[in-house]
Formats: C-alpha cells, structure tokens, sequence
C-alpha cells in the first residue's frame, strides 16, 4: 500500500479538474464576449472604423420605434438625451414589443454580458432620442410620424432612423409626415429609412419614407450576399409627387446592409430577426462614425447630404453575383441600390474632399 501515492493521485486529479474547469469559464466567457454580429460589421467595413477608434461620439441619433429598454444591462441609461411617448403618454421609457429596443442595441451595446451574448453596438458612444410612435401592436399613423420627426429636430439630432414596425409599406404616410422629413433634410439632418418588406409580393416600389430623394432607403442582404427575399425593390421611372424620373445618387433603395439572421437584444433576452428595419440600423450607425470622423459634414444642409450619398454610392461594393444588372452613371440596381455600403472606404473618400 502506498498511501501517500494516493494522495498525490487524489491531489493531481483535483489539479486536471482544476485547470479544465478554468479553462472552460474562459471558453465561455470568450463566447459571452464574441460579438454574434461580427460577420457583418465586417462585410460593411465597421468593423475597420472601429478598429480605428470611431464609436459615435459626439453625434445624437433620432430613433422612432416601438420604444426602448434603456435599463438593460446592455445599455447606457446616460445615452437616452431625451424621450417622447406619443402612444401612453409615459414619462419613463418603456418598450411594449421588443422592436424598438433590438434596433437600439444594435447602435449602442455594450457587450460581454450573459443576458446580451456579446452584442456589440455599431456606434455606441452616440447619443440618442428615442421617440415611442408605434404601439405594441405595430399601429401607427401621419400625425404621430410627423411628430416623433418633429420632436428630433427640435431635439437637435443629426440622423433620424425611422426603423418602425412590422412592414412600414402598411403605414399611410400623409404630408405632415412629407413636410417634416423636408424640413429636416433642409436642416442637414439624414434621414434613413427601410426599404421596405414586400418581398415577392412587391408593389414596385420601396416604403414611401425611404421614397423621398434625400432619405437614404435600405434594403437587405443576406450574409452570402445575395439580397434577401423579402427586401422591396425600387422604382427608377416616377419620384413620388414630382412626376419626374429618379437621378443619381438618389435611386432607390440607396444602398443594402446585412438584415438576415441578426442577433439583439429584446427586454431580458437575446434574439435572432430580420427585416429592412435592421439593414437601416446599419446605415445609420455607420453614418455616426463617418459623421464623427468629419463633424463639419453634421447640419450641413442639403448640400451635405448629396455630398455623403453620392460618396456612399461611389464606393458601395458590388454583390449579389455576375448576373446583376447594374445600370449606367454610378451603377445602380433596382434590389441592391448601389450596393453593400463600404463604410470605411466611404470614410477614406470623404477625407479626400473635405
């Protein structure tokens, strides 16, 4: 018998075990830390400008949705600048559907944390407004569109993302609407919105907000690049009112962002969707970055925003395979706009013009 062999045993076994269960807490906290998003921050160069320092900072986004969790542990209460409920009237921010508060998170999570799986925000040192404009339900109208819109002008933002609810193709957009959008596009204030979800049961042509010329309208692509079925396609021949033939930069959709199977955060949980609401998400936290980069580009009119477009379509990548067709001028596609955004190729021309 060799009891202090035993002993010895015993205690190297407690060692292995030692050591394998560290190294599987290590393991899973390197899960809770990878950013589920990450393929797509790369396929649109976010990845690039943040590698390079750029998180928002300094710029304040208008978010109109179904509301916001500005509690979660994901989240920065001290980001939430201002709030309007214009469904209940609730002083306190609050989302009742989930939509909203998936679409902030995308901008502004923090990360690393068990109930948010690592979700890494596009643009999250930005400031945000968030205005509650659609129920639980999906409902919403003019009056309350034209409102929320209002409420970020006079709150100062410099990109407002109507990302809604449900297919934005079911909501009646009137002129109240039309009148605030043009007010803030002659304030230098980019609008993005959803190209829209008709997919194959397309009407011929993308949301009427992503309709409007200076509005930047998104469509989606799927992580193989090929656009999603659902995504709604543009049309060329007739700008809604002015009865004249869409021009560069301002063909529609503008531009196309992943949509497809993204991960984010609704209340508590961590959840996988889809739809043209996230692709405009990307779109307007990558214009955080770019509008972080060059400040003097914030409020800069209309001027401004033809010139960050017409940029934006110069260097949008190409995707979706050889049998695309891409038209003339700056090469423009019914479904896939001018292409994937390229944010930091975007970023390197504009530092060549301003």
């Amino acid at each position: 018998m060799h009891p202090e062999g035993g002993s010895t045993l015993d205690e190297g076994l407690r060692n292995v075990v030692a050591v394998i269960f560290i190294a599987m807490m290590l393991l899973f906290a390197g899960c809770l830390n990878e950013n589920p998003n990450g393929w797509a921050f790369e396929l649109t160069q976010i990845d690039k400008m943040k590698s390079l320092g750029f998180d928002g900072e300094g710029v304040r986004i208008g978010i109109v949705d179904t509301g916001v969790d500005i509690d979660h542990v994901n989240m920065d209460r001290d980001k939430l600048v201002a709030w309007l409920d214009l469904i209940n009237d609730n002083n306190e921010p609050y989302d009742d559907n989930g939509h909203g508060t998936f679409i902030t998170a995308l901008l502004l999570s923090k990360g690393g944390d068990l109930f948010g799986s690592g979700i890494e925000g596009i643009c999250p040192d930005s400031q945000i407004v968030v205005v509650k404009a659609v129920s639980d339900t999906g409902y919403t109208n003019d009056t309350l569109i034209s409102e929320a819109i209002d409420f970020c002008i006079q709150k100062d933002v410099d990109i407002i993302l109507l990302s809604l609810y449900k297919n934005p193709e079911t909501i009646n957009i009137g002129n109240k609407t039309m009148e605030k959008c043009e007010e803030a596009i002659d304030r230098g204030i980019f609008l993005v919105a959803p190209a829209g979800d008709d997919g194959v049961k397309d009407d011929g042509d993308v949301f009427e907000l992503a309709g409007i010329d200076e509005t930047i309208g998104v469509g989606s692509i799927s992580k193989n690049l090929y656009i999603s079925t659902f995504s709604s396609k543009g049309n060329q021949a007739l700008v809604p009112g002015k009865h004249e033939a869409r021009e560069d930069p301002n063909k529609k959709p503008e531009l196309v962002a992943p949509g497809e199977d993204i991960e984010s955060i609704t209340g508590w949980a961590s959840v996988i969707k889809s739809g043209t609401s996230i692709s405009a998400a990307f779109i307007a936290g990558s214009l955080a970055l770019l509008l972080e980069a060059y400040p003097d580009l914030k409020k800069s009119g209309k001027e401004g925003i033809e010139k960050v477009k017409e940029v934006l379509a110069k260097t949008a990548k190409k995707v979706g395979g050889e049998e695309i067709y891409w038209g003339n001028g700056l090469k423009h596609n019914d479904r896939y706009g001018y292409g994937l955004i390229q944010v930091y190729d975007a970023y390197v021309k504009l530092g060549e013009s301003t």
